[in-house]
């Protein structure tokens, strides 16, 4: 059974990154294979709101679309301010660098997002945007797929050079998840965990897994890892043990400090390897805030 972990580190080094919000935070809106025209972006986000988006905040996502789907990191970085900052830790070269390594190791990523809510404070606007996101990796050990999904809360405000433009200027990452699979058959498994905990509280967590044990043998394990602006720990191996029952089913305790920690789960069976993965948020709030309010008319 050991030939499910070959090549475990480059699954992990992929799921880590996506951990961090960063592929949306930049890219959020692209479809890279699509290259979707102004005009066809500006008519998907008026269904997606009730009331139309600023002009303004259009352009700017038809600029990132433009450059991602160009590979011009110069153009993405440019619709962030210099000032940016991420709630995780990340500055604007944290995150120009992410960005640079995903698309030097992983180019096909296929991207789609929606604005689920706006609104206007002041001067600035903050936009609540889903993201999705769907590719493969090819090396020498296999192939690997990956789906992966965040909500991101972005605060955006008029660039002082181009009052008519705006800028990036703050980032909060609500909710993420990402699963990675392997093999011809890898286990279909349903994760069921909080998006926020209390420090110190008890938790469940229930990774399901959809096929009959029968005669294949399942073995899964968990593993916690803080959300940190330096990275991620490299993880060579996960404890893996034998399941008697269809999944794993544990009642975990929080961190008593506030935070962010990516929980992963593994299941392998004789025919792949599913990695789950998702973001736990350690926080005071009972949960996180759910989409802005009704958006203001601009």
């Amino acid at each position: 059974m050991s030939s499910p972990f070959v090549g475990l580190q480059q699954l992990f080094t992929l799921t880590s990154a996506l951990g961090l919000g960063i592929l949306f935070a930049a890219v959020f809106p692209i479809e890279v294979l699509a290259q979707p025209a102004p005009t066809q972006l500006e008519g998907g986000i008026q269904r997606q709101v009730l009331n139309p988006p600023p002009k303004a905040l259009i352009d700017l996502l038809n600029q990132q679309i433009e450059a991602a789907n160009r590979r011009d990191l110069a153009g993405v970085m440019a619709t962030y301010s210099p000032e940016f900052r991420h709630r995780d830790g990340l500055d604007r070269e944290g995150v120009e660098r992410a960005i640079q390594a995903l698309w030097d190791n992983h180019p096909d990523l296929t991207y789609s997002a929606q604005i689920e809510s706006w609104r206007q404070v002041g001067p600035d606007i903050i936009a609540d945007v889903s993201s999705q996101l769907r590719g493969s990796q090819a090396s020498v050990r296999g192939s690997f797929q990956v789906e992966a999904s965040t909500l991101v809360r972005n605060r955006y405000r008029p660039d002082p050079a181009n009052p008519e433009q705006l800028l990036l200027i703050d980032q909060e990452v609500l909710r993420e998840a990402s699963t990675l699979t392997s093999g011809s058959a890898p286990p279909t498994v349903t994760l069921n965990l909080p998006d926020v905990v209390k420090p110190g509280s008890t938790y469940s967590l229930q990774a399901i897994v959809a096929e009959p044990l029968t005669r294949s043998l399942l073995l899964g394990a968990v593993t916690e890892q803080p959300i940190t602006p330096s990275g991620y720990p490299a993880v060579t191996s996960f404890p893996l043990e034998p399941l008697q029952a269809g999944g794993i089913f544990r009642q975990a305790d929080a961190p008593k400090e506030p935070g962010a920690e990516w929980i992963s789960v593994m299941l392998v069976n004789q025919t792949g390897v599913t990695l789950e993965s998702r973001r736990l948020t350690v926080s005071d709030r009972l949960a996180l805030e759910g989409s802005l309010a009704a958006p203001a008319s601009p």
